[in-house]
């Protein structure tokens, strides 16, 4: 069975920040098995792992770019050209410590909103990426851990902008056909 290239894609991008933020991180924390991964953050009864978690809270669409599919004549008929779907990913950086680490976890945050306002733009695979803190009311703060299990990790919100997902293929029984035709 073969995977969704753009989700892959989602898990590329993730996974290559926390690598990069881990190598900022082990210059002060010496942890052999790292301290930025990705991963879900809930509220399991397994140990505490003593890690900084990037963890994808939501995707939403940026239709700032706009989002009309515009159609073009062809000689045989026209043809609906669909535009790029632009995505924001709204993620979470949670300090995902046992009690006994509480102060390490702050410290391991701080370092990360360093990380963050250092690094605000990254390229990966030829694509420029930002990223930037959100700020989320009381309320949404409370939504969004009591939907996690209800556990509180000292935390910050970003939103990483410009995922572009282009489908000029479209597949469909096993034969690709570009910019399918439609007849009006």
């Amino acid at each position: 069975m073969e995977q969704d290239t753009d989700m892959v894609m989602i898990q590329d991008i993730l996974t290559y920040y926390a690598a990069r933020l881990d190598e900022y991180l082990l210059k002060k924390y010496h942890q052999p098995e790292g301290i930025a991964e990705v991963g879900f953050i809930g509220n399991g009864a397994e140990e505490k792992s003593c890690k900084l978690i990037v963890s994808l809270l939501n995707i939403e669409r940026e239709t700032s770019g706009g989002i009309s599919a515009p159609i073009q004549k062809k000689t045989d008929g026209y043809v609906r050209l669909v535009p790029p779907l632009l995505l924001n990913l709204n993620l979470m950086f949670a300090a995902v410590y046992d009690e006994k680490r509480y102060v390490e976890s702050l410290s391991v945050l701080s370092d990360t909103l360093k990380f963050i306002q250092t690094v605000s733009s990254f390229e990966f695979e030829g694509q420029v990426y930002t990223i930037e803190i959100v700020t989320l009311s009381s309320q949404d703060i409370n939504n969004v851990w009591t939907t996690l299990g209800g556990q509180y990790y000292p935390s910050v919100v970003c939103k990483l902008r410009r995922l572009v997902i282009d489908s000029e293929e479209m597949t469909g029984a096993g034969q690709i056909s570009k910019q399918p035709d439609i007849k009006l």
